[in-house]
């Protein structure tokens, strides 16, 4: 009788385990299978073409994530509270975009990007949980000394921020006004190449190339077979992916 018993009860713990292994399986294929694409915009909000790509996105039924100045955030709090409202992803860029000033020390660079914190808070009404923050010119930008830069990251990973850069970028940034057909071609040369694409874009006033390329770039990972997202619903997976390519956290 015993013997039965313990046999029986061998027989529910193997078929508890393959269950378990074979869902565990499952998961980890359909996270192997699925491509995301976080569609970023740096250094805004804008009165007007903010407003405008978030017109494209809502048409398409599309999510991205806004990098967002401080001070850009409280000069324009329509426009911050039509992002909230839309829920697209809202993360800290800095709060006086004067790479001078903003990279000078760690202790300045970690008060410019509170205050930033606090006037996205203004502006939407939330308190925001930050986990992900954009630093201007990228972690391993030419303007901060290494010395502050490597202190700066060390401060962020200490208060538990992720510190996110991109690999595809759509070069909008390398003149004052960039041709759509050039934004268009950097896309196309640089999408697809990764399981998770992170791109690089710019929503400020001036930036109208931007806006007007953004179809075709939402048809490009549409073609591809991406999904879109808001880095408020990034996955552990994907973190580990993203620190695995340097691209969060580099």
């Amino acid at each position: 009788m015993k013997l039965k018993n313990l046999l029986k009860i061998s027989l529910i713990i193997f078929i508890i385990q393959f269950i378990f292994i074979n869902n565990l399986y499952i998961c980890n294929a359909d996270s192997v299978q699925k491509k995301i694409v976080y569609l970023t915009f740096d250094d805004g909000p804008s009165p007007n073409n903010t407003d405008a790509i978030l017109d494209i996105l809502s048409k398409n039924n599309v999510k991205a994530t806004f990098c967002v100045i401080g001070s850009n955030a409280l000069n324009n709090k329509g426009t911050m509270a039509r992002l909230n409202e839309l829920n697209m992803g809202i993360i800290p860029h800095c709060y006086k975009h004067n790479y001078k000033e903003l990279y000078s020390s760690t202790e300045y660079y970690i008060n410019d990007l509170e205050k930033c914190m606090k006037a996205i808070n203004t502006t939407t009404g939330k308190e925001h949980k930050y986990t992900i923050i954009r630093m201007p010119g990228g972690s391993y930008n030419s303007v901060s000394s290494k010395d502050v830069l490597s202190n700066i990251k060390a401060e962020l990973k200490r208060k538990n921020l992720y510190y996110l850069d991109w690999n595809v970028d759509s070069g909008d940034a390398s003149a004052n006004q960039v041709s759509t057909n050039i934004i268009q071609d950097n896309i196309f040369n640089e999408s697809g190449s990764y399981k998770i694409d992170v791109v690089l874009m710019h929503d400020l006033e001036n930036k109208i190339t931007t806006k007007d390329s953004l179809q075709t770039i939402i048809n490009r990972y549409k073609d591809l077979g991406y999904e879109f997202k808001t880095l408020n619903e990034i996955e552990p997976w994907e973190i580990d992916y993203l620190i695995s390519k340097n691209i969060l956290n580099r």
